[in-house]
């Protein structure tokens, strides 16, 4: 029996992957390293200093990780602030129907707290939360299970009474590694994200509601 529905943030809640490549390339650019588009997206999904240091490793620039990652940071906020935040269509509305049949739901995000609430708060959804786990608390991020089993853990409930809805690779890959049924979202502004593992894959949220959600 479904008591759960965990949802990822950007790409799923929000239209958000093409201002989060945009921010690591103008970071990575800073640092000097004018860097293609692919070679960000394989971090989709994972935690911005965890992402960084593993980059930092690889390209060999001189500021820290934290520096970077910090930096980065502060770059998205500013293209959220400046560009806004573009709602995914029909999330709100499988939202408010999953809540209205009595499951708990969550946000488990490899975004900050800051910017989750920040997002949450320009969707007007943080009411439809009853936590909200960030990558800020994770020493794995994604596709490691443990930012979904710590929602699980918060919510009071089993792994295996969990859905999770994700658009990354890495994203699915957690959810999978949970031992949880994962819906997969193919947002077309995520990019190139193998999401077929995935126990149901859709493009459009308006065709769900919870009993079908239940279903897969």
């Amino acid at each position: 029996m479904i008591k759960a529905v965990i949802f990822d943030m950007d790409g799923v809640l929000i239209n958000s992957q093409e201002a989060h490549y945009k921010a690591d390339l103008m970071a990575l650019s800073e640092l000097g390293f004018d860097m293609d588009i692919e070679f960000v997206m394989k971090g989709a999904g994972t935690n911005t200093f965890e992402r960084f240091g593993k980059w930092r490793d690889e390209l060999g620039f001189e500021k820290s990780t934290k520096e970077a990652g910090e930096r980065r940071e502060e770059i998205i906020k500013e293209l959220f602030i400046n560009e806004g935040v573009d709602g995914v269509k029909g999330a709100r509305e499988l939202l408010v129907d999953i809540k209205n049949n009595g499951i708990k739901t969550a946000v488990a995000s490899s975004s900050s707290y800051e910017l989750i609430y920040t997002v949450l708060d320009a969707l007007d959804e943080r009411n439809l939360f009853d936590a909200v786990i960030s990558g800020d608390d994770m020493e794995k991020s994604k596709p490691a299970p443990d930012i979904f089993l710590k929602a699980a853990e918060v919510l009071g409930v089993e792994p295996s009474e969990c859905i999770v809805v994700e658009d990354s690779t890495n994203g699915v890959k957690a959810g999978i590694n949970a031992r949880m049924k994962v819906l997969g979202y193919k947002n077309p502004t995520s990019g190139n994200q193998d999401i077929s593992p995935a126990n149901c894959v859709t493009d459009d949220f308006t065709q769900y509601n919870f009993n079908k959600l239940s279903l897969i």
